[in-house]
């Protein structure tokens, strides 16, 4: 069962003592301490939690791009009729475009492109196979938390995490900056367990490498 806001207002409570999470204005500013966490925990790296995927757009030969995913944070892999195209800055479209696939010496290879602007990508070469489907893999951006029943992409058993930093808030607010420091040297230790985990899986320390230009697949 995935944890609540809700669960995490009564977590918070019973950490400083109180027998039920609060409502109204304490209930809201302990809500943006929780939020505050969650943001500063995400950005962090790019989390195996933070993983997605899916089929976001069909080629129309469109050459003024097509819409990310609304909660793309930043491409994994984008992948259109099994080629792989590979990310380039924005900076560079100008070298690519307008040609048929950038060739790989000494193995004659040819790669493809895409970049990003203003919420689109684009590709390189502008592919007018109407049938392709585009299947992207990427990290999400996560968003702010605001009722009693959201949940939160960090798996569960870190989010104890989130309760620690806003303990430490809440203490700061009354200004005892004395008693924040265990939770937050609680709050860091967790963090440090999910980089255990997310290492073991074999992303590394900070998530999913670009790939090679000379690893895509080829286009006869």
């Amino acid at each position: 069962m995935a944890l609540t806001v809700a669960n995490l207002q009564l977590n918070l409570a019973y950490r400083l003592g109180e027998s039920a999470a609060p409502s109204g204005t304490t209930a809201a500013q302990r809500l943006e301490w929780v939020n505050m966490a969650y943001f500063d925990f995400a950005r962090r790296h790019n989390w195996f939690f933070l993983q997605g995927s899916g089929a976001a757009n069909t080629n129309t030969g469109s050459t003024t791009g097509y819409a990310e995913p609304t909660d793309l944070k930043e491409f994994i892999e984008l992948k259109i009729s099994n080629i792989f195209y590979d990310q380039i800055p924005y900076t560079d479209n100008r070298d690519y475009t307008n040609t048929v696939g950038v060739v790989t010496l000494p193995t004659l290879r040819r790669s493809f492109k895409f970049y990003r602007f203003a919420g689109n990508y684009y590709l390189i070469p502008t592919d007018g196979n109407n049938a392709a489907v585009h299947y992207i893999k990427y990290y999400k951006r996560i968003t702010k938390r605001t009722a009693d029943a959201d949940t939160f992409l960090i798996p569960d058993e870190y989010l104890e995490a989130l309760t620690c930093y806003a303990e430490a808030r809440y203490w700061m607010s009354i200004a005892q900056q004395a008693k924040a420091s265990v939770p937050l040297q609680e709050y860091e230790a967790i963090i440090r367990q999910c980089e255990t985990e997310h290492q073991s899986k074999g992303w590394g320390s900070l998530g999913f490498g670009m790939r090679e230009p000379e690893d895509a697949q080829i286009r006869q």
